[in-house]
């Protein structure tokens, strides 16, 4: 290492230099050496003749821009350290990483460059360098990002998390696309990126494993930025076969114990906590488990006095658990005469409960429908039928007479006949449903939300003296208000992609009572299509067009292939989350509730 004085003509600014990003503040530094000279030296390699900085790159700025300003020329005298060039790189690192924080594109730039060029680990930049681990393996994660976009990241045009979703793909092209497609949009450009995935942290995948989706096949997509190897399973169609496998080995399991009605499910049953529970039978405790019960009692008692954050209490407590657990339990014959369901919760974990069946209509869980199967989601069940809803509550608004059926008919069935009000279409509670739809599913459509129209024709009715403004209204504003209240009560929504037969059917009584064409208000788009599989577009093409029509577009991309179905099905054609229920041949009256209803 030499410190010697050259002209400021023999400087360059070196490519080596990490802090590639104009910083702010090179005027009052040029300025500040205007007033009193260049007080630190600047560093530098000499190559061809020329010496190049790569450390002292403000430093080196702010001089150009004194030498614009013709404060200085070319001769202005300036002393620097000389070094080699392999030194470069990591000197020039050190020299900002003391200083200002350095932008993340240059951080990025800078720690790929030691690890590919110098041959250093995560563990050792961050040694060197005073950083977290996880920090510097971050950073390192960025460096798959195309060059152009470092670029973009340098002008504060492409945000870190931005950045992060774009390195889910190693693909620089596409990386470039979906940046020019989204912009600055983490988000948009994560579900871009994972439309077709399933996150490995979501309960359906996390109830699978890992070892047995990649053991049938599965790939996964890691997430760089993800925690303990998190990322997105490939198939999600072979995660829900393989979960619905597992899940019928524990219905088969619960069959053999002897309950009469067996239910399993990958997702939880949407009416779940409407169903009556079954509580288990208490047995008396032998002579053994009674003193044990005894003994860990005053155990407890005597360390909640004295210790109360032992460890050793906790564990006391969990003994007591499992004992009184112990003594409980579903006898034969409270299996025979009941039901079981057996769901994923969001966690993953297998959640089983035990369900009361009413003894007259030979249990209620005998007439659940399956979710409906098809080339149809679950999630785009679910939204399909609330289209549906909001269709159906917009006609028995605009028909009083109508909506005072609907009432009747609702009330007479919880009172007159026992009906749970989960299996109803409408609800006297009442309880408002409001069914989400993206915006994009409701583009062309003459539906308006039941609810909005309420609050404009019926702004006249207060929170306060409420009662004394209806009594005063006119017999048919009242019949108006009684018609949009009862509509904003109608479910007909399947949720979770399935729901309770009785309430879909009640549903479609009402909705051929109102005369309810959904090809009058709404029409399938490209918009529905592009959510769909494949496989899913063109089993509609060929069931709607035939299997010409079908073959012909195989060989289509997914986008171009929901385009093409769009254009080529038949006018008022509607998928089957729309359409009613298909009709069931007429069970004996003594077999169902709704036959007893009628």
């Amino acid at each position: 290492m030499t410190t010697q004085t050259v002209k400021f003509s023999q400087l360059r600014l070196s490519p080596l230099n990490v802090r590639r990003v104009k910083p702010s503040a090179i005027e009052s530094m040029a300025d500040d050496i205007a007033a009193h000279g260049l007080i630190q030296n600047l560093a530098a390699y000499e190559e061809n003749g020329a010496y190049h900085v790569f450390a002292g790159g403000r430093r080196f700025r702010a001089l150009e821009l004194l030498k614009k300003r013709k404060t200085i020329t070319g001769t202005y005298p300036v002393a620097i350290v000389v070094r080699t060039k392999e030194e470069a790189v990591e000197l020039s690192l050190a020299e900002n990483a003391q200083r200002e924080n350095m932008h993340p594109a240059d951080a990025v730039r800078a720690y790929a460059a030691l690890r590919d060029q110098g041959g250093l680990s995560a563990a050792d930049i961050a040694v060197r360098f005073g950083y977290s681990e996880a920090h510097v393996k971050k950073l390192l994660s960025l460096g798959s990002l195309a060059p152009v976009l470092l670029d973009e990241m340098g002008e504060d045009r492409l945000s870190i998390e931005t950045a992060r979703a774009l390195t889910i793909t190693s693909d620089p092209a596409q990386q470039v696309e979906l940046f020019n497609r989204h912009g600055d949009n983490a988000q948009r450009i994560r579900q871009a990126l994972t439309s077709e995935k399933i996150a490995t942290d979501c309960g359906i995948f996390v109830f699978v494993g890992r070892e047995a989706y990649e053991a049938a096949g599965g790939t996964i997509t890691a997430d760089l930025f993800g925690k303990d190897g998190s990322g997105y399973a490939d198939d999600p169609e072979l995660v829900e076969q393989l979960a619905e496998a597992k899940m019928a080995e524990i219905g088969a399991d619960l069959r053999d114990m002897g309950w009469k009605s067996v239910e399993v499910s990958t997702t939880r049953p949407d009416d779940i906590y409407c169903r009556p529970m079954l509580h288990p039978a208490k047995r008396e405790p032998t002579e053994a488990e009674a003193a044990e019960i005894e003994q860990l009692s005053a155990l407890i008692d005597e360390l909640t006095e004295t210790e109360p954050e032992s460890e050793e209490l906790a564990e006391l407590h969990e003994r007591l658990e499992a004992l009184e657990d112990a003594l409980q339990s579903y006898p034969p014959e409270l299996r025979a005469q009941h039901g079981v369901v057996a769901y994923i919760d969001y966690r993953g974990a297998l959640d089983v409960r035990y369900i009361r069946l009413q003894s007259q209509d030979g249990g209620e869980g005998s007439d659940r429908p399956k979710a409906v199967e098809g080339p149809y989601s679950k999630a785009l069940i679910e939204q399909l039928s609330g289209i549906r809803t909001l269709a159906l509550q917009q006609a028995v608004a605009g028909d009083p007479a109508l909506a005072l059926d609907i009432l009747l008919d609702t009330m007479a069935a919880q009172l007159l006949h026992g009906t749970y009000s989960y299996r109803l279409a409408a609800s006297v509670a009442p309880i408002r449903h409001a069914p989400v739809i993206d915006d994009e599913l409701m583009s062309g459509s003459s539906i308006t939300r039941v609810e909005d129209t309420m609050a404009q024709q019926f702004a006249v009715v207060p929170e306060k003296g409420r009662f004394g403004v209806i009594r005063d209204m006119a017999p048919a504003d009242k019949m108006q208000l009684l018609a949009g209240l009862v509509a904003i009560t109608i479910d007909a929504t399947q949720h979770n992609g399935g729901g309770d037969e009785a309430r879909l059917r009640t549903a479609d009584l009402y909705a051929e009572a109102a005369g309810l064409n959904m090809a009058d208000m709404w029409a399938p788009g490209c918009e529905m299509f592009t959510r769909m599989k494949k496989g899913a577009l063109l089993a509609i093409l060929a069931e709607a067009c035939g299997p010409n029509a079908a073959e012909n577009c195989a060989k289509m991309k997914r986008n171009d292939l929901a385009v093409a179905v769009a254009e080529r099905l038949p006018a008022g054609w509607m998928p089957t989350p729309i359409n009613p229920l298909p009709s069931v041949p007429e069970q004996p009256e003594d077999e169902g509730e709704m036959s007893k209803a009628a």
